[in-house]
């Protein structure tokens, strides 16, 4: 039986998101962004809805692209005086077509308490873009990731925080239209389409590896591998073009 390897790194994760602006009445008249179906790709018959998933993901756009370890120290800070449980990633947000630094908030337990949290990273030093009412829309969205992973086989990864994730890597860097185009293929040709995709890199053994990111609520490496096979096989396709 083969020893299965856990591997901590850090990478990124992009993916498209339906979003608008949250209420003003938590967002404390700064521009903050919920997402509106977090995993679009996977069909909302089975994945709850964002009312019920929310305030699990939100995204608060800062006034300046500040360094990751200045957000670092920002959070480490924050979380010695916030009264309650969050998890906090740097990024950048497509808004009115143009890309925004970000700080995406995971796991916050109220949007009664993101007023508080606002506060407290003003204290540190961060700013953020005053409110705007923004519609909902499509925005392209990538978030630094630190990653927790065990490799099962080489090149294959489930996430060791959250079952429902898994990642394999690609050979090479591909666009985003690239990727959403090779998706949407996959997607209308293959009974095995109920998951959701994104696209990422994590850093391992010194060096940058491109992966694709799988959500699907009933991991099994059967489907992967067949979903994995049709993307390495669009990939190698769209590179001898």
């Amino acid at each position: 039986m083969k020893e299965e390897i856990i591997i901590e790194t850090i990478g990124t994760i992009s993916k498209k998101e339906t979003l608008a602006s949250l209420e003003d009445e938590f967002s404390n008249k700064y521009l903050v962004l919920e997402n509106l179906h977090p995993f679009p790709g996977y069909y909302h018959k089975t994945v709850p809805d964002s009312r019920q998933l929310n305030p699990e993901s939100i995204f608060i756009v800062t006034k300046r692209n500040y360094s990751d370890e200045k957000i670092f120290r920002a959070t480490k800070d924050v979380r010695k005086r916030f009264g309650g449980d969050f998890c906090a990633a740097s990024g950048k947000i497509t808004v009115f077509n143009i890309g925004k630094p970000c700080i995406r908030i995971k796991q916050l337990n109220n949007y009664k308490m993101l007023p508080q949290l606002l506060e407290e990273y003003k204290k540190q030093g961060i700013e953020f873009v005053k409110h705007k009412k923004v519609p909902p829309y499509e925005g392209l969205i990538k978030i630094k990731k630190f990653f927790l992973l065990k490799e099962t086989e080489k090149g294959y990864y489930l996430d060791a925080r959250e079952s429902n994730m898994c990642y394999f890597e690609i050979p090479q860097h591909i666009k985003w239209s690239v990727f959403e185009r090779i998706t949407i293929d996959i997607k209308q040709n293959t009974e095995e389409n109920k998951f959701d995709a994104a696209l990422g890199t994590l850093y391992k053994g010194g060096a940058l590896t491109d992966i694709i990111r799988i959500f699907d609520e009933h991991i099994d490496s059967n489907k992967i591998g067949k979903i994995k096979k049709r993307y390495l096989d669009a990939i190698l396709k769209n590179h001898t073009k």
